[in-house]
């Protein structure tokens, strides 16, 4: 038997359990945080607000006109890491629901999805109905800029378009499949499309590693993305961001892999699987010779290191070090900047495009150095934008989530007494 084999083999079981063959304790209450049987890992609070300022950074580097900078300038890295931790996050609660909710019934998938829409939903048309109704005046604001440094122009359709087919669209998350209208609004809403698909895909993507195992799984579902770009290489082209599923789903697929490897106890642990991502990553590396490629590399190595369940090489060495970083990013502030995450992600351009195109307008500033620019921006929008979604993550994101606990709540008990 191959080491993939034993190691798809040790995993199904896994599935079969419905949690983790290791690293429990007798007593939940103290588990580790990092343990597959707790529900929040504290540390991943940290990487979600890191991501959400990487992108806000990134922006507010474009739109003061900053050269860019390496790793500063790597946004797409950020949305990246979104990415890998919701593959991440999905999978691991799915271990620990798998007993009480079997993803053999279809009724398990529509909890799921419902659970997934009142989480994302809420906040998202609440903001997209302001982005469309104020696109063409912050459309003005974003043609200031490009009026000083022509280089950062986009098209104008994404500030001015609010046709009824554009609405309807985006209210149904159908736009990320559109080349025409997944980058169509003043939101970087691309990525939430995108996570929508994911969503939409999970619980099929379970059931067909839960069958063939996480790694041959994982692998033939990444090959048949890479046959579908070589196959509609016009229609991959078109997107001007990767907003559709298949071009973006080995990065899902590699935050499954961590999440289901971690405890597994199958051969090797997770050095496998990180293996494997590893030599995914280095793949397109040596395809496109991009810098935030490598960067991209970089990334997975730290996430599968942060998530380390003892598996991977030198883990003794890095311990003391992997167990400081959890601890900074499991912090109070850390805290905040997680559950400020989706909101800032969501709702910082359209602070940041009129601030930014406010002070292009201005001779003083634009003569400033880059840094300064780029500094006067980023603190002007970042205090804007920071305080506009804490306010959102109470007065709606929390409500959203609250509303589908109890619809859920709803459904399930209109459920018993149909069955009683």
């Amino acid at each position: 038997m191959t080491l993939s084999k034993v190691a798809d083999h040790s995993w199904k079981l896994v599935y079969r359990t419905g949690g983790s063959m290791a690293l429990h304790t007798h007593d939940s209450r103290r588990m580790s945080t990092l343990s597959p049987g707790v529900d929040h890992i504290d540390c991943l609070d940290g990487l979600r607000g890191i991501a959400a300022l990487w992108v806000f950074l990134s922006h507010a580097q474009i739109l003061s006109g900053m050269r860019g900078l390496p790793v500063l300038s790597w946004g797409g890295l950020a949305v990246d890491l979104f990415m890998m931790l919701s593959g991440f996050l999905m999978a691991h609660h799915y271990r620990l629901r798998r007993a009480r909710e079997p993803w053999s019934r279809p009724s398990t998938w529509a909890v799921f999805w419902l659970r997934r829409w009142f989480r994302i939903a809420p906040l998202y048309y609440l903001l997209l109905a302001v982005a469309l109704a104020i696109g063409p005046w912050v459309g003005e604001y974003r043609d200031a800029i490009a009026a000083v440094w022509p280089a950062t122009a986009t098209q104008a359709s994404r500030y001015t378009d609010q046709s009824l087919a554009n609405l309807l669209l985006h209210l149904s998350f159908v736009f990320g499949t559109l080349p025409d209208y997944a980058f169509r609004t003043p939101l970087p809403d691309w990525s939430i499309g995108l996570e929508m698909q994911f969503y939409l895909a999970f619980p099929f993507l379970m059931l067909l590693f839960g069958k063939a195992g996480p790694l041959r799984a994982g692998l033939a579902v990444i090959a048949a993305c890479l046959a579908l770009r070589v196959a509609f290489p016009e229609f991959i082209h078109a997107f001007e961001m990767p907003a559709f599923l298949p071009i973006k789903l080995y990065v899902f697929t590699i935050g499954i892999w961590i999440a289901l490897s971690r405890g597994s106890g199958a051969r090797g642990g997770m050095l496998l699987p990180l293996l494997v991502s590893v030599v995914a990553c280095a793949a397109i590396l040596a395809r496109d010779h991009a810098s935030e490629s490598a960067g991209r590399l970089a990334l997975v190595l730290v996430f599968f290191y942060l998530m380390d369940d003892g598996s991977l090489p030198a883990s003794a060495a890095l311990r003391r070090l992997l167990a400081a970083l959890r601890q900074l990013l499991a912090t109070p502030l850390s805290r905040f900047s997680g559950d400020t995450s989706y909101g800032l992600y969501l709702v910082h351009l359209l602070v940041l495009i009129p601030v930014a195109g406010w002070l292009a307008q201005h001779p003083a500033y634009v003569q400033l150095p880059a840094a300064a620019r780029f500094l006067a921006c980023a603190v002007t929008a970042g205090t804007v934008s920071y305080a506009v979604a804490w306010l959102l993550f109470h007065a709606i994101e929390k409500n959203g989530i609250r509303a589908g606990k109890q619809v859920l709540e709803t459904l399930r008990q209109r459920r018993i007494m149909g069955t009683a």
